[in-house]
């Protein structure tokens, strides 16, 4: 695993935000926890057409409706800090499509480690949902 542990606290909370922003109609399409090995560190991050509609201008606006989606949702282990927002036509979001597909509403648990995909070398990663 990387060298910071990813809890399973972590992971769950991570998927209590992605069910409550689907019924807040912000569903993610992506949402996978990434270890950034140059930081030494995991962020969950998440993507989708709700966010690609206010991204990059409006990152403020698209943080809010994660930050509020958190504060009704009781997560122990998850701060806002520990979430990326992406572009879902970004790279690296389109090459994780390409490997893994979950459905638009499902949850998976897929773990990579030490893995190449388009060119991008990817130390870890856990797979939630890509859709």
């Amino acid at each position: 695993m990387g060298e910071k542990a990813l809890v399973e606290s972590q992971v769950a909370d991570a998927i209590e935000l992605i069910k409550k922003l689907d019924a807040v109609g912000a569903a993610p399409t992506l949402a996978v926890w990434y270890f950034y090995d140059d930081a030494a560190e995991w962020k969950l991050l998440l993507a989708g057409p709700f966010f690609d509609g206010l991204l990059p201008k409006q990152e403020p606006v698209a943080y809010r409706k994660v930050v509020e989606a958190m504060a009704s949702t009781f997560l122990s282990s998850l701060t806002v800090s520990d979430v990326k927002l992406v572009g879902s036509q970004s790279p690296l979001p389109r090459a994780i499509r390409m490997l893994i597909r979950t459905p638009a509403d499902g949850i998976a648990r897929a773990h990579f480690t030490d893995t190449t995909l388009n060119g991008i070398f990817i130390k870890e990663m856990i797979i939630l949902r890509s859709a």
